[in-house]
């Protein structure tokens, strides 16, 4: 949690909020959570990342099906600028089929590709893929093609790729039933609607169809241009409680094949043989416009006697139809359902109903127009905006490419409806009870009946309709004596008769709810630029934000507004659109309205987010001409005192001719010399030219002068670092003071540090906003995965006994349990063993995490039984006839090596999970493993790492005399400095020393110093002040994000805190806490208190050296955070490892060479056997971004990586 407003209020029910990300934020998702008074939550996300906005978009046009009849398919790729204008480059188009492992003898078979290489005419090419190389009838492939598309902009290099799926299918087409109705009305002629469609779902005009009706013909049918035809059919002489109809297309194949549909009938019971029947509407209905509704109708005559009118309010005769309209407005969207009915003389509703879908429309209209449709940099426009009179809007206009960039879910009239609890009730049940009176007619007896010689049983039939079916579905209740009940026979005896039930459990019908979802998815410049003088026409641009309007107005009593709008200076598409609330009108929303700026002749600037100073980066420049003919034309960079450039470009004596429509690129060399933004400055000149024709010059003025002004990013050199100073104080009423000194190395890269204090009032406050990042590194493997869920499930575990726990912090973490358990079951072997790396070796500390981690989840998420008891036979097989477990020589840190000891600590280890676990001490495996502690324990534990664990294992099993001789010598050896306690290593390697910055511990020594705090707080009376002073020194280890060094501590350091506050019995409740954070210069004050707890408190720091004091003043805990990060240059000093770089140009004949072969080779060159897990971190050269395809490769590659990268 990173900001929070409480107690908001709104204006005409619309609030505007804001608030500033710092400098250097967390890149990811972000959610902003808007609870309302009853509890209900409402969630939208937005992501924050580093990024240059596409120039271009590609849209790709495939088709969706192909047959396996078909030979060939075309791809068609267009790629046009977001201003309209098609893209000059190239497209590659690439097209697998691929193979799906299976028990046959192919499994080794890959994917089969074609790939194609065209150049891209006016924008846009068209491709041939031909199918026979992809082996449609083989089986083994996956029915579909994977279509990538990569457009290259000519020029500056730059791609940007789509993708599509192509299904493949048996199927040559389908038939099917359109518009059906579920019973028929003897009398009333029954209507519906044939339909034919391609293998794509297309409807196919000019087919023959072939309609029967049980088995029998009825007619033939051709479809129209929509793919449907019309029928009907006379019921006048059908008697059939149901009749199947038969659609079918005449050709028969066995493969490929045409679908035939199938739809049953019922009948409609009326005893008056009296029916209506509403012709309904297929399409959605618009709103503000009427719509004719038609009822065909026969009535039995004979109760009528001479009466000539009836409840239809129409003069009608005993057969026939009448029409009437409807007003189609707001108040009937979504779904509207309408009940025509007329009340027979013989006692008896006639009655049918129809179900309209109508468009999501509001009753305040909102209407957006820009006074024109297209215009030039830098001008003036006006907004015309219409709603309800006094309206109160929002509008708001953003650049197109923020759209490419990420397509987000847009307030529109659909996402406003789904947020409504929408009720279309169906049925009688209110919160799970039957409201249903029941039937107050009798049963009819079930007596035989004589007739012609015969003996017929009556029976029911269950399957026709009636009127009450139909006021059952609309929900409602009918007050009447008249009968609209089929009748039923009654039961025999032996034979229950059927009873409606009381309560509703789990089925039936009801009200159906729909729940609102969690907000938790041209052509060129037609302007007639007519210029008569040829005086020069100079812009100067350097406006170009990526939200133009953003903006609150308010309409007038006339409903209408108009404002005016400096245009900026982009060369794009603006995409603007509002909503509007008036207090009696409501809600409305408008359609999205565009904007296109353009001019005919402009430069523009193709940067990369940022570039480190002193490396050579490209600057790409593109000049772009649509003017009528063609021109000279001239470009030049501004100097600057910031970056030296050199143009890489030929200059043909500085300038050179560019024809009509045509584009022409430059490239300067750049090198930043200062940091920070600076700004570029490109200018390009246009002028008539005698080698291009002299009668377009007299329609339009060809001397342009663009000036483009844009900043780059110009970032340090060297590697990050970073270092914190943590506090957890605690105060009761008195106030507490701690010096902070911000102390930089020598060896500091000029310019690039930079700092920021912290304040949260919960301790986990700073892992709960990074749930997913606590570890700050890839949690691909193992062991990773598995210690993020132990973090998180004990981060639940806090949350729910200090009553902390949101739906939102719930529902997210659910969300990574959930998905980190399948992944870890990625990792499990067959026999129930698991391994860091897929079919890796396997680790028996992995084992007992994953086991100790999963028994503890199951109080979130389902954890599959068998899968524990799988693993808990694998460890117990491991164990030898002593009790101990032998090690497998792979722990988490080779540090811990310890000799002939190494079984010993790995026996402690797995013990302590089983303990952990909840298993009984008369489990055979930890039984015997408690006996290999206890004899290993007597004859003499040397390492000191052993004794921490050792410990721990021995305060699980509440044997306390073993636990406090441990303690004793774990407390000889315990360095106590400050007021704090923790453990080094005998052999502990350098570290940059700093005099008021502790640099974080290695893992090895916060796990050790971990396992000696668990022992003293698994205590039965543990010494609180002692733990303190651990866990003080356990807070100094945390990092900026709330988490540790490594994937062991990370596990290890949150369950200590969380158990170390539960022993302090901190509640929280009345927590009130003051923090001061001043210097000589400057003061800052922060409110810490139970509604803010979990509130992240950041501020940026002006300096990042010198001292600065924090005072505490309240009532409770506040863990206070200052962190320090700068950059140093990677000195040149052993590490343990050998690390090379090799960049290669891959072949092109391109003048700008975009893409090269990156291969980094890493060796192990240390004292040991082996290392630790090692992270290779990429730092691409400036303007060079890594090509994700070749990033996936990597993953199937076990020993040689090499990736591709691009400017």
């Amino acid at each position: 949690r990173i900001f929070q407003w409480q107690n908001v209020t709104s204006f005409q029910n619309i609030t505007q909020l804001s608030f500033q990300l710092i400098s250097e934020p967390i890149f990811g998702d972000y959610s902003i959570i808007m609870k309302e008074k009853s509890g209900r939550t409402l969630t939208h996300q937005f992501t924050v990342d580093r990024y240059v906005l596409p120039r271009f978009e590609v849209k790709v046009s495939a088709p969706q099906t192909v047959t396996i009849s078909d030979d060939e398919f075309q791809v068609n790729v267009c790629a046009k600028y977001t201003y309209g204008q098609p893209v000059q480059g190239k497209a590659q188009i690439r097209v697998c089929r691929k193979f799906f492992s299976s028990e046959n003898c192919e499994n080794n078979n890959n994917e089969i590709c074609e790939q194609f290489i065209a150049q891209l005419r006016n924008g846009c090419v068209t491709q041939i893929v031909n199918t026979k190389v992809f082996q449609l009838y083989r089986s083994g492939f996956f029915m579909s093609f994977q279509t990538t598309v990569t457009v290259t902009e000519f020029g500056t290099g730059v791609q940007i790729s789509e993708k599509t799926s192509i299904f493949l299918t048996q199927l040559l087409g389908s038939v099917s039933f359109e518009n059906m109705d579920s019973f028929y009305r003897r009398g009333i002629p029954y209507f519906g609607t044939l339909k034919f469609s391609g293998p794509d779902n297309v409807p196919k005009g000019n087919k023959p169809l072939r309609l029967e009706l049980n088995n029998r013909f009825i007619g033939n049918y051709t479809t129209d241009d929509n793919g449907e035809a019309l029928f009907s059919i006379d019921t006048s002489d059908i008697f059939d409680s149901e009749f199947n109809l038969k659609n079918c297309y005449p050709p028969s194949w066995l493969a490929p094949e045409y679908v035939d549909a199938h739809f049953s009938v019922s009948r409609f019971y009326s005893r008056t043989n009296s029916f209506l029947k509403i012709v309904p509407e297929p399409k959605q209905l618009r709103c503000n416009q009427q719509k004719t509704v038609t009822v065909h109708y026969t009535l039995n005559k004979e109760a009528y006697r001479d009466d000539s009118n009836i409840n239809f309010f129409y003069l009608v005769t005993w057969n026939g139809n009448f029409s009437f309209p409807i007003n189609v407005s707001a108040d009937l969207a979504p779904v509207a359902v309408m009940l025509v009915y007329t009340l027979h003389p013989s006692g008896e509703i006639v009655a049918d109903s129809v179900r309209f879908q109508v468009d999501k429309c509001f009753k305040n209209k909102v209407i957006m127009k820009f006074s024109k449709e297209q215009g030039l940099p830098g001008s003036n426009t006006d907004l015309y905006l219409q709603a309800a009179p006094d309206s109160y809007c929002a509008l708001r206009a953003v650049d197109k490419s923020v759209l490419l960039l990420k397509s987000e879910q847009q307030l529109s009239a659909e996402s406003v409806y789904d947020l409504l609890p929408r009720v279309e009730l169906y049925g009688y049940f209110y919160h799970g009870l039957n409201l249903d009176d029941g039937k107050f007619d009798s049963c009819i007896p079930q007596k035989d009946i004589f007739y012609n010689g015969l003996y017929y049983i009556p029976v029911s039939n269950y399957g026709d309709g009636d009127t009450y079916d139909i006021l059952r579905a609309m929900g409602l209740k009918v007050f009447t004596n008249l009968h609209y009940w089929k009748p039923e026979v009654c039961s025999t005896e032996g034979r229950m008769p059927f009873l409606r039930p009381l309560h509703l459990d789990a089925e039936g019908y009801g009200p159906i709810y729909s729940a609102p979802p969690r907000i938790a998815s041209g052509g060129g410049l037609k302007e007639n630029f007519d210029y008569v003088e040829q005086a020069i026409i100079e812009t100067v641009r350097t406006n170009f934000p990526e939200t133009w309007i953003w903006d609150l107005v308010s309409v007038d009593s006339s409903g209408s507004a108009n404002m005016s709008f400096l245009v900026p200076d982009t060369i794009t598409q603006w995409q603007a659109n509002g909503f509007c609330v008036n207090g009696d009108a409501g809600f409305g929303i408008s359609s999205t309205v565009t904007l296109e700026i353009s001019q005919p002749f402009f430069v523009e600037m193709t940067l990369p987010f940022s570039v480190v100073r002193n490396e050579q980066s490209d600057l790409v420049v593109s000049v772009f001409s649509y003017l009528s003919t063609c021109v000279e034309i001239s470009v030049r960079l501004e100097s600057s005192q910031y970056f030296e450039a050199n143009i890489s470009t030929p200059k043909n004596n500085g300038s050179e001719i560019i024809q009509a429509g045509e584009k022409k690129t430059y490239v300067w060399t750049l090198l930043p010399k200062t940091l920070g933004k600076v700004n570029i400055t490109v200018v390009a000149e246009s002028r008539q030219s005698s080698a291009c024709p002299k009668e377009a010059t007299d329609q339009q003025n060809l001397n342009w002068k663009d000036t483009v002004v844009k900043s780059l990013l110009v970032e340090p050199e060297g590697i990050e670092k970073e270092m914190t100073q943590s506090f957890l104080i605690c105060t009761q009423g008195t106030k507490v003071s701690n010096q902070v000194v911000l102390d930089l190395p020598n060896n500091v890269v000029e310019g690039s540090a930079r700092a920021f204090f912290t304040v949260v009032g919960d301790i986990l406050g700073l892992a709960m906003q990074n749930l997913e990042n606590l570890l700050q590194m890839p949690y691909g493997c193992g062991e990773q995965n598995i210690a993020l869920l132990a973090s998180d499930t004990y981060v639940l575990d806090y949350l729910q006994s200090t009553k902390q726990l949101t739906e939102e912090v719930k529902s997210k973490a659910f969300f990574f349990l959930s998905n980190g358990y399948q992944k870890q079951l990625s990792f499990k072997n067959f026999d129930g063993s698991y391994s860091v790396f897929w079919q890796s070796n396997r680790k028996g500390s992995l084992c007992a995490l994953t086991f100790k981690t999963l028994e503890k989840m199951k109080e979130y998420v389902y954890i599959d039984e068998q899968v524990q008891k799988q693993t808990l036979l694998w460890l117990s097989s491991k164990q030898q006839i002593d009790g101990c477990f032998k090690s497998d020589g792979k722990l988490f840190n080779n540090a811990w090596e310890g000799g002939e000891e190494e079984d010993v600590l790995l026996t402690a280890y797995i013990v302590g999970a089983f303990l952990e676990a909840g298993l009984n001490f008369t489990f055979p495996a930890l039984r015997d493993g408690l006996f290999c502690l206890e004899e290993a324990l007597q004859h003499g534990v040397t390492n000191g790492y052993n004794h921490a664990i050792l410990a721990y294992a021995f305060a699980l099993a509440e044997k306390e005399e073993q636990m406090e001789s441990l303690l004793q010598i774990l407390d000889q050896s315990a360095t106590k400095t400050n007021n704090v306690i923790y453990w080094e290593r005998a052999k502990k390697p350098k570290t940059e020393a700093s005099r008021f910055f502790i640099p974080h511990a290695p893992s090895a020594e916060t796990e050790k110093t971990c396992y000696v705090l668990l022992a003293v707080l698994s205590k039965k009376t543990p010494d609180l002040t002692y733990a303190s002073k651990i866990v003080q020194w356990l807070a100094r280890q945390m990092n900026s994000h709330g988490g540790f060094s490594s994937t062991q501590v990370i596990d290890m350091g949150l369950i200590l805190i969380i158990c170390f506050m539960r022993k302090m019995l901190l509640t929280f409740s009345d927590d009130q806490n003051t923090v001061t954070f001043h210097s000589e210069e400057s003061s800052e004050i922060f409110q810490v208190n139970s509604d803010n707890r979990l509130l992240v408190q950041r501020s940026e720091l002006t300096k990042a050296h010198g001292q600065y004091t924090v005072d505490v003043e309240g009532q409770g805990c506040t863990f206070i955070q200052a962190t320090l990060r700068y950059n140093v240059l990677l000195p040149k000093k052993a590490s343990g490892f050998s690390l090379s770089l090799e960049m290669i140009k891959k072949n092109s004949s391109d003048t700008f060479q975009s893409n090269f072969n990156l291969t980094v080779t890493l060796k192990y060159t240390g004292i040991r056997n082996n290392s630790n897990m090692a992270l290779v971190d990429v730092k691409m050269l400036s303007g060079f971004t890594p090509v994700m395809a070749s990033i996936e490769e990597v993953n199937n590659r076990s020993l040689k990586l090499e990736h591709g990268i691009i400017r």
